[in-house]
């Protein structure tokens, strides 16, 4: 169609996908590699995060042709990612700032809160309770 609104600018061809191919499957390994690694888990955790937003960031310039175009469609993109870093943002900051009986039982305690102490272990069943009133007990 002569008409066309597409523009006909440089294409990237099958050797920039089998580049970028190699490069997620080397980011891959470097993943698994890191993740058997003997470090502290927090810096396992960064370092996949940040290899997984590198290849995040490959599939969108290439395989979804954002290095082609520009735009609105990468200002699309870029407040998708705000929206996604501002709603894990937030949650991750209101978890840390809970009390922590309304954590998860399994999930590692706030350190050095003063009603830390009083946290009961996550084990142990609650305690029965009464089905019948107390003695003296004058109901209304």
């Amino acid at each position: 169609m002569a008409g066309s609104s597409h523009s006909e600018g440089a294409h990237f061809g099958p050797r920039h996908y089998v580049l970028v191919w190699v490069a997620l499957m080397v980011l891959t390994a470097v993943t698994v590699a890191v993740w058997k690694m003997q470090m502290p888990y927090a810096m396992r955790v960064t370092v996949a995060l940040s290899v997984a937003i590198a290849k995040a960031t490959l599939v969108m310039l290439v395989f979804m042709h954002l290095w082609e175009h520009g735009g609105a469609s990468r200002l699309v993109v870029a407040t998708s990612g705000l929206f996604v870093v501002l709603l894990i943002g937030l949650t991750l900051a209101d978890n840390a700032t809970r009390f922590p009986y309304a954590n998860p039982p399994y999930s590692a305690p706030a350190e050095g809160l003063p009603f830390e102490s009083d946290r009961p272990p996550a084990n142990v069943p609650p305690p029965p309770m009464r089905a019948v009133p107390e003695p003296g007990y004058k109901g209304h």
